[in-house]
């Protein structure tokens, strides 16, 4: 019977230990559950404001205009973030010609036609700072 009760104890703990994994998921530390979509980023957009670790501020500033357009093609913030793709919720900026990928954006809040973006760069770029972007057209 001390034996059964052992086992018993040691499978309740077991599953409870597997539910409190199952409650935190890497999915719980993102800041946003909200995603982007064609629908929300095709247009032109200009930057409000910045806030955060702006290494770039020399082509990254307030009012800088960017387009993202339908085809998966955009003028970006800096020269060569040319083309994009969303993944997962989230835009992936790269160069074209190459597929160098440039920055990924996560949508943060919208409100009516403004957006808070967290930008964060890629590769060797480790900045990461949160734009307020505001639809012009």
């Amino acid at each position: 019977m001390k034996q059964y009760f052992s086992y018993l104890v040691a499978v309740l703990m077991i599953a409870l230990v597997s539910v409190s994994f199952m409650a935190c998921s890497s999915d719980d530390d993102d800041e946003s559950s909200l995603s982007f979509t064609k629908e929300i980023i095709v247009g032109k957009w200009k930057i409000t404001n910045i806030a955060g670790n702006n290494e770039h501020s020399n082509w990254l500033s307030v009012g800088s205009e960017a387009e993202f357009k339908s085809d998966g093609t955009c003028v970006g913030w800096f020269s060569m973030e040319d083309a994009y793709k969303i993944e997962g919720g989230r835009i992936k900026t790269y160069y074209a010609r190459t597929s160098e990928p440039m920055f990924v954006y996560t949508l943060l809040s919208q409100n009516g036609t403004t957006l808070s973006v967290r930008m964060d760069g890629t590769l060797d770029d480790n900045s990461t700072c949160t734009l307020t972007l505001q639809k012009v057209n």
